[in-house]
């Protein structure tokens, strides 16, 4: 995938490494917010990538545990932190699907 260029420079104002970012699509939840797809890490998925990476690599993915990537079509539009109010529903919104990387089908609530 492709960083747009606010993407590159998000992700050196916030220190978020290219490493993360590939960890957060390849092994993250997603869902989608506004015809674009948010990756952001689970407490499973979090697990399921935690399991194969070495102690080191495991220090840099703490640092990426609340990230989130946008991505729309093939490029990835910024990076950032979540929030509290992050994937927060609004009353009488639809449900929408969320799929892991683990394989999992859930149900956003």
């Amino acid at each position: 995938m492709e960083f747009s260029a606010h993407a590159v420079q998000r992700c050196h104002q916030r220190g978020i490494r290219p490493l993360q970012v590939e960890w957060l699509i390849d092994h993250g939840a997603q869902t989608w917010n506004r015809g674009a797809r948010v990756f952001y890490f689970d407490r499973e998925c979090f697990h399921c990538l935690l399991l194969g990476l070495s102690p080191a690599e495991r220090q840099l993915a703490e640092k990426a545990r609340n990230s989130y990537v946008v991505v729309i079509g093939d490029c990835i539009v910024t990076v950032g932190h979540r929030q509290t109010s992050f994937c927060v529903r609004k009353s009488k919104a639809h449900y929408r699907r969320r799929l892991t990387s683990c394989g999992q089908e859930h149900r956003a609530a």
